[in-house]
């Protein structure tokens, strides 16, 4: 076992350089979600998770609606999301609804706050969510099985096994979630604002993941991962408006091999993925379908030497085959990027990272994307570390299939959108026994021009404009302290993020400028907290997402709302087998809220689950 470990950490020997995400991000801020927490809302989303644990605000039009990310005062389509190293974002939309995808099939999640265009490609302008499938290091064989039941009709079983060996590891998992989400709330549509009961809202998911790891010499190893996602859900109308009985289906497949090989030459990584995003949607007037398939193959060479710096170049191509309803016809594409990536250690103190990337878009080039940062450590006296950081990055996000194929409306003059993004920050950590605290404190300012936004051409259609300029510019301040007392351990963390973002230029349209953008909050805090003791868990997350307004003129607006949850495990162990019983209580404060206009949210619910493992 011991030859197996020191094989695969040779296959990554660039991350001693640190976290996987960070390598080649000096200056910048990427954060790394929590273990304990994934694990323990694991009959959760990546909405949920994101919701609680981060800055970023998913906009979403309720509980069996999308949930859709949006960082730093820019839109959705400026997030790019990447599983395994590969963008997965759907090639129509450009973007992902974060509710169809659950976290018992992830292994892993980091994000990067802002511009990350030279290394993440397309979208990457407000930041990136980097999923990563489990990783199976421990030997032997291993299961795991959850059921749940909940609130307004919430059914969740998920199951997984598990084996390793020394040549060979394989995981498998599977879940279903079904909802009737029939919460009652005041509907303020209609005259006298009465209380009813939500019917169009119901929501069945199932799904599952295989991953297989095959260790085919000391230097080369192979591996295939498989995530599959289905859901069939309602969508309610919002308030006032009539029900047209709309119900969307999501079908997803990502299927990726992937092989590593160490030589002296450094690591190739050679990376080949089969994409079909399929949507399903109607309603009483309508019938559209959308099914995409992907083909994706990206490959690298990193040579890293003596610790001190560090080079990977690569190339991605994708290929797409669109059958969209609303195009009237097949539609193929071949995109293509080339990524040069440096990281410089010139001493102990100091890191160093200039990259760049370039994409190949019949028609639609974007300009090269490039980034320069740095990672000081400017002070370290007894048990204070102080860093400055700070970089300057380039971003761009290529047009989607729809904004120029779509009938009637689509723009075939579209431009991409290019953007700019400069901050600098402080990470301040101090470590006295086991007590570690690690804050961190950014500013930043972003540029965003060309920005998209589709507009009424007729009473009947609309199109996608290069409308505007878009400013984003703001603060964003964390902190996390844990420590173990005996039998006990504590961490605690907390978050405020402020956000600006106004269009300062208009080439067409309306100029509402120097005004917020509609559905960005200014104000945003979290607080979290997770407490151990022997067998007992307690978690708890607050949150407050400030007003935001519903239009750029800034006429109208929502209010604020604070959320807090809670949850409560107890762990039992039997021989090696573990049972894990909980307790869990969404909105506890029974908040009335909506996230965007007349669409209401869920009140108060409680959970209970019991989880069976076999270590």
């Amino acid at each position: 076992m011991a030859q197996q470990d020191t094989t695969l950490y040779h296959l990554r020997t660039v991350e001693v350089f640190g976290k996987p995400a960070e390598v080649f991000a000096s200056g910048s801020r990427v954060t790394t979600l929590d273990s304990t927490f994934l694990r323990t809302y694991t009959a959760g989303s990546i909405a949920d998770a994101l919701q609680s644990r981060t800055p970023v605000f998913l906009k979403t039009n309720g509980p069996s609606g999308i949930a859709i990310p949006a960082f730093r005062g820019t839109s959705p389509t400026h997030t790019a999301v990447l599983w395994n190293g590969l963008n997965i974002s759907q090639p129509a939309l450009g973007q992902n609804d974060m509710s169809l995808l659950p976290l018992n099939s992830i292994g892993s999640i980091a994000v990067q706050h802002g511009a990350a265009g030279a290394t993440y490609g397309s979208g990457a302008i407000g930041g990136a969510i980097l999923l990563n499938s489990p990783t199976q290091l421990e030997p032997g064989f291993g299961a795991d099985v959850l059921q749940e039941v909940g609130s307004f009709g919430r059914y969740f079983s998920s199951a997984s096994a598990r084996y390793s060996g020394r040549k060979v590891s394989v995981g498998l998992g599977g879940y279903y979630l079904a909802a009737e989400n029939d919460f009652s709330f005041r509907d303020y549509g209609r005259i006298g604002g009465p209380t009813r009961q939500q019917d169009q809202a119901q929501v069945a998911q199932h799904g599952f993941t295989q991953d297989v790891s095959w260790q085919l010499s000391d230097n080369t190893r192979l591996a295939l991962h498989g995530w599959y996602t289905h859901a069939d859900r309602e969508v309610p109308p919002s308030l006032g408006a009539a029900n047209t009985n709309a119900e969307q289906v999501d079908r997803n497949l990502r299927l990726m091999t992937e092989l590593n090989h160490s030589s002296n030459w450094g690591e190739t990584s050679v990376k080949a993925a089969v994409f079909n995003d399929y949507l399903l949607f109607t309603d009483n007037n309508n019938h559209s379908t959308t099914d995409i398939n992907t083909y994706q193959v990206q490959a690298e060479q990193t040579y890293t030497y003596a610790r001190r710096w560090s080079l990977r170049g690569g190339l991605n191509l994708q290929h797409f085959e669109a059958d969209v309803q609303g195009y009237g016809r097949q539609v193929k594409e071949d995109r293509a990027s080339a990524f040069l990536l440096f990281r410089y250690d010139p001493s102990k103190r100091l890191d160093l990272s200039l990259n760049l990337r370039q994409a190949f878009v019949k028609g639609y080039n974007p300009a090269p994307a490039p980034t320069l940062g740095a990672n000081w450590l400017m002070l370290q006296h007894d048990q204070h570390q102080l860093n400055l950081k700070g970089n300057v990055s380039g971003s761009y996000r290529v047009t989607t299939l729809n904004e120029r194929f779509w009938q009637p409306g689509g723009n075939p003059d579209i431009k991409p959108e290019q953007g700019w993004s400069y901050e600098t920050g402080l990470r301040h950590r101090y470590t006295l026994g086991t007590l570690q605290l690690e804050s961190e404190l950014y500013v930043y300012r972003m540029l965003v021009d060309n920005w998209i936004q589709w507009m009424p051409v007729t009473s009947s259609y609309w199109s996608p404009r290069n409308l505007q300029k878009v400013r984003s510019q703001g603060i964003e301040l964390s902190s996390r302290a844990s420590t173990t007392l005996g039998d006990w351990q504590l961490a605690a963390t907390g978050a405020y993020t402020y956000t600006a973002s106004e269009q300062v230029k208009a080439y067409e349209g309306n100029q509402e400028l120097n005004s917020q953008l509609a559905h960005v909050p200014l104000h945003k805090a979290q607080l979290g907290a997770d407490l151990t003791f022997r067998t007992w868990t307690l978690l708890g997350n607050l949150t407050h997402t400030g007003l935001r307004y519903t239009d750029n003129s800034n006429a109208s607006s929502l209010p604020g709302y604070t959320l807090l949850s809670l949850a409560l495990h107890k762990k039992i162990t039997l021989g090696q087998y573990q049972f894990i019983a909980s307790v869990r209580s969404d909105n506890v404060t029974d908040r009335a809220y909506t996230v965007l206009e007349n669409m209401p949210m869920p009140p108060r619910s409680l959970a209970v689950g019991l989880r069976f493992v076999i270590p």
